[in-house]
């Protein structure tokens, strides 16, 4: 059956993901835009990213899709007003054991055009400063790679899309759609229904609360995650983005001298959302949170220790069946899409998993093979047992933007 352009698109969920895909559903020529959101832009776990990004990934699709990632962080960096990604490198620290599993992954990043360094011991440290290292570690750096300020990020894009005639609701729920003979006419929020030729739901964490409106369902766990700011220091920090798979964090640089830090501390178990109303806000801190990251990452950024904390903010990551993004078609429903579960990496993945949702509304399929993503590959999982059981969070596997 050919695939038919739609002239409208709703995009549900104004985080990253939502306002990723309707700036490129509009530059494939899609007539009309509306994102809707039940709170505000970037208020669920969006502005609460890390905002590091690396290609370095574990399979082909991966690698393909952060590669184009990075494509475009680097074009949003020269076409929205007041953000700039800041390609300082990432730094992916491992083990020896570990780094020497990962020799056919360096042959496929190289393949793929992945440019990186390998520093060894005191390499790193002299490379990077602020950073100290034993010598039995390994870091591979990631040239190309870096971090964005997501409080910098979300304004900019959103100004562009209202430039672009991008309608953007906020305080609008959406509680239904609009189906005949199994395709999207419409969706309903608590302020009315909006006509549509399709619907993308980008809600990540929230995800079920929306499809199970169109009686679909993925098979995921939210986990709650926290990140800390340091004050600024008296110089920029040495460093660039690290992924520390050594002693469980990640730590970067601020575009004002600080710190950022975060953790996914002591093996939480998954977070069970009351409902579709949930809020960031309702998360508590874990008490051991900022104790495991000073005892732990002190040891990786020494200028930590007797550091003033800023702040600190809770959020939400999404961990699918098989710890990999979901982004399609939703099976049986037509003109219904879905881009969410991206682990940690969510703001890694804006910006290409809005192009692949994009290409799927207008296109009907992706430039690259995405089949790896697709909402259809839960077939054989038993979805409601998954959803209604207790899940640790290294049960599920820790994986860092």
């Amino acid at each position: 059956m050919p695939h038919s352009r739609p002239q409208s698109v709703v995009v549900i969920g104004a985080g990253v993901t939502g306002l990723s895909t309707a700036f490129h559903l509009v530059e494939k020529g899609v007539e009309r835009v509306v994102v809707v959101d039940k709170g505000s832009v970037g208020g669920g776990s969006s502005l609460q990213a890390g905002g590091i990004i690396t290609m370095l990934m574990p399979t082909e699709t991966e690698v393909r899709a952060r590669s184009i990632s990075l494509d475009l962080f680097e074009r949003f960096s020269r076409i929205l007003d007041g953000y700039h990604f800041h390609q300082v490198g990432c730094l992916n620290l491992a083990t020896e054991k570990i780094f020497a599993g990962a020799a056919p992954l360096r042959d496929m990043w190289r393949r793929l055009g992945g440019r990186f360094e390998v520093l060894r011991g005191g390499e790193i440290s002299e490379r990077f400063p602020d950073l100290a290292a034993y010598e039995s570690d390994i870091g591979v750096l990631d040239l190309r790679s870096g971090y964005s300020e997501p409080h910098r990020y979300i304004p900019a894009l959103r100004n562009k899309l209202e430039d672009m005639g991008v309608e953007i609701r906020e305080r609008e729920a959406v509680v239904g759609f609009d189906l005949h003979n199994g395709r999207v006419k419409g969706v309903v929020t608590d302020s009315g229904a909006i006509e549509t030729d399709s619907a993308v739901c980008a809600v990540n964490a929230w995800t079920n609360h929306v499809l199970s409106l169109a009686g679909f369902r993925t098979p995921y766990k939210n986990f709650v995650h926290e990140r800390f700011v340091t004050q600024p220091f008296p110089e920029p920090p040495r460093l660039p983005a690290v992924n520390d798979h050594i002693l469980n964090g990640y730590v970067r640089p601020t575009d004002d001298n600080r710190l950022l830090l975060g953790t996914s501390v002591d093996n939480l178990g998954s977070y069970e959302m009351h409902g579709p109303d949930f809020d960031v806000s309702e998360l508590d801190p874990h008490p051991e949170a900022l104790p495991f990251l000073k005892e732990n990452l002190v040891r990786r950024a020494p200028m930590l220790e007797g550091a003033g904390w800023d702040y600190h903010t809770v959020g939400l990551i999404s961990l699918a069946y098989d710890v990999k993004p979901v982004i399609g078609p939703v099976p049986g429903v037509d003109g219904l899409y879905v881009g969410a579960h991206f682990h940690s990496g969510g703001f890694a993945y804006n910006p290409v998993s809005g192009l692949l949702l994009a290409e799927h509304v207008v296109d009907g399929g992706t430039r690259i093979n995405s089949e790896l993503y697709s909402p259809a590959r839960f077939g054989n999982v038993d979805t409601e047992a998954f959803l209604a059981a207790p899940i640790m969070h290294d049960e599920m596997g820790v994986v860092r933007h």
